[in-house]
């Protein structure tokens, strides 16, 4: 009986496992920031205090983030499911080019009928991980802003030019931008790489 050989879908499956799981991260990180309390310095001069206006901002970029990061796991999940349950559509014959070594075989006779149906649903895999690494993003951009908020709160508001809050300010900007950055091309090369 001639076989097929598919691609494993168990490297998909792990991407999608560590986008959920540094979403779980920052999602606990969120919680920690609405539940706590921030009280400013008292060093801080009382024209620097931050007013309420700011916290306000906290905590609406502390919600936005957890729902940012709650969707991208929502969708990197359904994702999972769905790649584990459909495999893969890439299938080699006896005679085509050597299969890569992260095949299976497989009967030819299970792997004709829902190959179109595979092919139909792993179409939309790069859009939805596209949504999943984005909302991710998303919600790390809204936890800078929460946590420069937070900064402020707790050391003064930034123009009044404290160096303790501008210093920290500008740490984790950086920080946060690079980590992004470095994220994003790793996802851009993975989409364009290693999907359908």
């Amino acid at each position: 009986m001639p076989t097929l050989r598919r691609r494993n879908p168990e490297l998909a499956v792990k991407a999608l496992e560590g986008i959920v799981s540094a979403n779980t991260f920052f999602t606990v990180a969120v919680f920690i920031g609405i539940t706590g309390t921030i009280t400013p310095s008292s060093t801080i001069p009382p024209s620097c205090v931050a007013g309420d206006d700011i916290a306000r901002n906290f905590f609406l970029f502390e919600i936005l983030s957890f729902g940012f990061y709650l969707l991208s796991s929502l969708v990197a999940q359904g994702m999972k499911l769905t790649i584990t349950l459909l495999a893969s559509d890439d299938f080699y014959g006896d005679s085509d080019k050597p299969p890569p070594d992260d095949c299976e075989e497989m009967p030819a006779w299970r792997a004709a009928a829902p190959r179109e149906r595979r092919r139909a649903v792993l179409r939309f895999a790069q859009p939805m991980m596209l949504l999943a690494a984005g909302c991710s993003i998303m919600g790390t951009f809204f936890l800078l802003l929460s946590m420069v908020d937070a900064i402020q709160l707790k050391f003064g508001i930034l123009s009044c030019g404290i160096p303790l809050a501008v210093g920290a300010t500008f740490a984790l900007s950086a920080l946060v931008v690079g980590g992004l950055l470095f994220y994003g091309s790793t996802v851009a090369y993975a989409l364009t790489h290693y999907l359908p």
